[in-house]
């Protein structure tokens, strides 16, 4: 049965129904260097240019989408999880273009981890956005998730990372990961 049921979605060309995540600012697993600490998009040393993202196959009742951008390698090199971006998009979008974080009003974005003193302290009210990598020590792997979620959630500009997982659980349709470096020079 499952043989042929593979053949059907094969001869009717459906090879995945999986929610997928890419983007055209990440080239061979490599995000451009604009997108991070070589770009010229600046506030006090947070790069603020944010990377474009594309993503198909949402799943069926999708309200709101929740894209989260962290660095796991930071821990090695200060001690914590980085986060870069925290946002929720509403659930008819299909794309968000390079520097969404500044320009689409539509976006809640959460506090990224530049607010911290290790970030250099920069104001609350200006890291609820997109603060990209900055890379100390080597080279990191950024990872990137996008949550289909079944219902728009009830959260405020400057939300914290723990208070969207909260909020989301229960209501996650579908997730993507998507992994990329950042080269240190």
């Amino acid at each position: 049965m499952k043989k042929f049921l593979l053949s059907m979605f094969l001869l009717l060309g459906m090879t995945s129904f999986a929610l997928e995540l890419t983007s055209s600012g990440i080239k061979d697993g490599v995000i451009e260097k604009k997108y991070g600490t070589y770009g010229k998009d600046q506030y006090r040393g947070m790069p603020t240019l944010s990377i474009p993202f594309e993503w198909k196959n949402a799943p069926a009742g999708t309200k709101q989408f929740a894209l989260v951008i962290e660095d796991f390698d930071a821990v090695e090199a200060v001690g914590v999880i980085w986060l870069h971006w925290l946002t929720l998009i509403p659930g008819d979008a299909k794309a968000l273009p390079e520097n969404a974080s500044t320009t689409d009003s539509k976006l809640i974005q959460g506090e990224n981890s530049w607010w911290s003193l290790i970030g250099g302290s920069l104001p609350k009210e200006e890291v609820a956005r997109y603060g990209g990598p900055v890379p100390p020590n080597k080279t990191h792997t950024y990872t990137i998730t996008l949550y289909a979620l079944d219902k728009e959630m009830d959260l405020k500009k400057g939300f914290y990372l723990n208070e969207l997982y909260d909020a989301i659980d229960g209501h996650v349709l579908e997730k993507t990961v998507l992994k990329a470096k950042y080269i240190k020079e």
